[in-house]
């Protein structure tokens, strides 16, 4: 074997490791919180020897951004997100993009916790947080003087709206998964029909109407609330 496939080899190994150490961080936060982890809780997750930590990671710290990171960096690609989603379809616009943010919420409100935890602890990645959250609906604001040309949207103001209307559906969640709501968990919704509920919500206050009724399952009752 050559110099270079063996550090070729080395590399993939490596890499195949640091894999391994962050999938069991991320079990590891799910369950216990990022101020409770502990290296050897991750290595034991991993099943490989604690000194195997420091090759490939400075620090717990370290590691705990890189697979936060990772884990908040889907919400940013619009276009997988919205993936067999037909342009003109805005409700389906939403409800793709609200289904990511319910199920991530849904599959791991221990890491969402630890987001939130780390925004508090790390300035930095408060800052990348934050960016990632603007990311996410700018697609929305960009498109808002175009949708409603007769309103002549100030960016500020389009960024304003869609911000409201996001942050409601955040606190929402919040309350829901991460700290269990008792009144809010008894209506026992699934991931789907939350989504549907806070894209009908949504929708509704962006276009001042109700969704189309093929659309809905959960929500269509709500076409009724008009004045």
């Amino acid at each position: 074997m050559t110099a270079a496939s063996q550090k070729l080899t080395r590399s993939a190994k490596g890499e195949r490791a640091r894999a391994r150490l962050k999938a069991a961080a991320l079990k590891v936060l799910e369950r216990e919180g990022y101020h409770k982890m502990r290296i050897a809780d991750v290595t034991r997750e991993a099943g490989v020897a604690q000194g195997l930590f420091y090759h490939y990671f400075s620090d717990l710290k370290s590691l705990t951004m890189e697979v936060l990171e990772d884990f908040i960096n889907p919400a940013q690609n619009v276009d997988d997100i919205e993936r067999g989603v037909e342009r003109g379809d805005w409700y389906g616009r939403i409800y793709a993009h609200n289904l990511l943010v319910v199920a991530s919420y849904a599959r791991r409100p221990g890491v969402m916790r630890c987001l939130l935890q780390m925004a508090d602890d790390e300035p930095a990645f408060s800052a990348l947080l934050r960016e990632s959250y603007r990311e996410q609906l700018m697609w929305l604001v960009k498109l808002l003087p175009k949708m409603f040309p007769g309103v002549k949207f100030r960016r500020h103001q389009a960024l304003m709206t869609v911000y409201a209307l996001a942050g409601i559906g955040e606190g929402l969640l919040r309350e829901h998964y991460i700290n269990e709501s008792e009144t809010l968990r008894a209506a026992k919704l699934s991931t789907e029909q939350l989504a549907e509920l806070l894209s009908t919500m949504f929708y509704r206050a962006l276009f001042l109407e109700h969704p189309p009724a093929d659309k809905l399952k959960y929500t269509g009752n709500l076409a009724a609330m008009h004045r």
